[in-house]
Order: structure tokens, then C-alpha cells, then sequence
């Protein structure tokens, strides 16, 4: 009685065609994994963010009542916000390194090209014990809608790949009742909501990816 089997060619082929499908697959799962993980680190970092302004709220009163300073100090920072994070490292406003990553990029230019740094004089830099970086600069402006400030996050700390719209996201501070909103939620002047397609645009083709903070919290995903 003959038994039937695979031939040692069949084999391989098969092994073939599962490594083949694998190398297409593995590497947009892992991307996925690691995409989700930022989503999650956003919207946490998003929740320490209201839960800070809810404390600053409860002791100072509404945020349109608070004696904002002018031009791009971290004095609102310090007095009304740091009292309430749970901060394992403070660089404070100074050159200091090792609270925020160096080398950041944008989302949609060139891997290699570098932009603003924010480990600088005038940007306020902290870590937190969960390990997040976070830096506040005040954004000069003075009218009584207007942001007066901005928080950046990145997410996972000093790990990579310190780029806007993956582990860093941006959130704007307002003196009204607004509070704290992710960027591209409303426009500078604190009134005007900031259409869909601006967010999408600015998150996708043009800006540094600090709009994908408003499309993420949004949507739930990274779907860019």
C-alpha cells in the first residue's frame, strides 16, 4: 500500500510563500502595534492635562480670572500648572538636558531634518514619573481669548523617534473657559473652530504633524 505525502519541492515552496506573506505583513502589524501604543500615551497624556487644570481650577478659580503674564514666560506654567503634575525631573526653564529628546523631526519632511529645539532658555521642561517629557512656553500673545501658552509631549519620554504627530503632540492653552485643547481644535484667536479638512491637511501634508494631536484624540487612531 503506497502513502501519499508532499514532496520535499512542495515544502519549500509553501515555506516560500509563508515567508513571503509574512515580510509583507509583519512589519504594517508591528507599525500598527507601536501606533496604538502612541494613541494610548496621548490620550493619557491628555487626561493628566485636564486633571492638572481642574486642580489650577479649583484653586484659583476660572482660568479667564487668572493673572496671565505677557509676552513668553513660563511664570503661568509655574505657578498654575506645576504644583499639580507629578514630576520626577525639573529642568526648569533653563539649557538643561535630559527632560525632552534633541534631534526632533516633522511628521511629513525628510527623516534627517531636524526642527525647533526646546531645550532652550524660555522653554519649561519636566519629566513626569510615568515617564513622559513635557515642555510649556508662553506664546506671547496678549488678547484676552487668545493662547497664551502651549504644552508638548512627547509620550514616550527620550525614546524615538521624537517626531511630531507620533510620540510628540502639541496642546494649546487658553485663558477662557476653552482651557487646555489638543492642537488644531480652534484657531489662535481662541474662537474659531478649526475645520476638518484644516486639521487633516496641516496633519497630513503641510506643518510639522502638531495638528495630528486634535485628528488622533478625534478619531482614536493614527489613521495618517
Amino acid at each position: 500500500m503506497r502513502k501519499s505525502g508532499f514532496t520535499l519541492a512542495e515544502v519549500l515552496l509553501t515555506l516560500a510563500i509563508i515567508g513571503v506573506v509574512a515580510a509583507l505583513t509583519i512589519p504594517a502589524i508591528i507599525t500598527k502595534v507601536i501606533n496604538d501604543q502612541y494613541v494610548v500615551g496621548l490620550k493619557k497624556a491628555y487626561s493628566t492635562l485636564k486633571s492638572v487644570e481642574g486642580k489650577a481650577r479649583q484653586e484659583y478659580g476660572d482660568m479667564e480670572n487668572w493673572d496671565w503674564s505677557t509676552g513668553t514666560t513660563t511664570s503661568d506654567f509655574e505657578k498654575y500648572f506645576l504644583p499639580h503634575f507629578d514630576v520626577l525631573k525639573n529642568c526648569g526653564a533653563t539649557t538643561e538636558k535630559g527632560c525632552f529628546a534633541e534631534g526632533l523631526t516633522a511628521l511629513n519632511r525628510e527623516s534627517g531634518a531636524e526642527i525647533a529645539e526646546l531645550n532652550i532658555t524660555g522653554v519649561y521642561r519636566i519629566v513626569t514619573s510615568d515617564g513622559m517629557s513635557w515642555a510649556y512656553f508662553g506664546s506671547g500673545r496678549t488678547d484676552p481669548l487668545e493662547a497664551r501658552g502651549r504644552f508638548v509631549v512627547d509620550v514616550n519620554g527620550l525614546k524615538g523617534p521624537n517626531r511630531y504627530g507620533r510620540d510628540i503632540f502639541v496642546f494649546d492653552v487658553f485663558p477662557s473657559s476653552l482651557g487646555i485643547k489638543p492642537d488644531g481644535s480652534y484657531s489662535g484667536d481662541g474662537v474659531t473652530p478649526i475645520p476638518t479638512s484644516d486639521v487633516d491637511s496641516k496633519c497630513n501634508t503641510s506643518g510639522i504633524g502638531e495638528y495630528c494631536t486634535a485628528k488622533v484624540l478625534s478619531e482614536g487612531a493614527m489613521n495618517y
